[in-house]
């Protein structure tokens, strides 16, 4: 899987409609947390900083999500990243 291939993933998602119509693509929560720490993994690799405090409940979410994906190579993050998306429609 190319580098190319990822960035044409990323956009896809980002082109997103916000406000949805039938038959859109919409992901939940889980699922933009999921593709959140998998882009963050692909891009830059393991979390940096600390934890943001409890009552910061978006930023901790987003880390903790991020820092479940520890160890993981930029290129594996990459591929589950596009395999996840092309399970929802995503044509590479």
């Amino acid at each position: 899987m190319s580098e190319e291939v990822f960035k044409k993933a990323a956009q896809w998602v980002r082109d997103l409609p916000k406000e949805p119509k039938e038959g859109d693509v919409v992901l939940d929560n889980t699922q933009k947390l999921e593709f959140y720490s998998l882009f963050k993994q692909g891009t830059e690799g393991d979390v940096t900083g600390s934890q943001p405090w409890a009552v910061q409940l978006e930023a901790r979410a987003k880390w903790d999500a991020w820092n479940g994906r520890k160890g993981m190579s930029k290129e594996e993050a990459q591929k589950v990243y596009v395999e996840k998306l092309v399970a929802l429609g995503f044509q590479p």
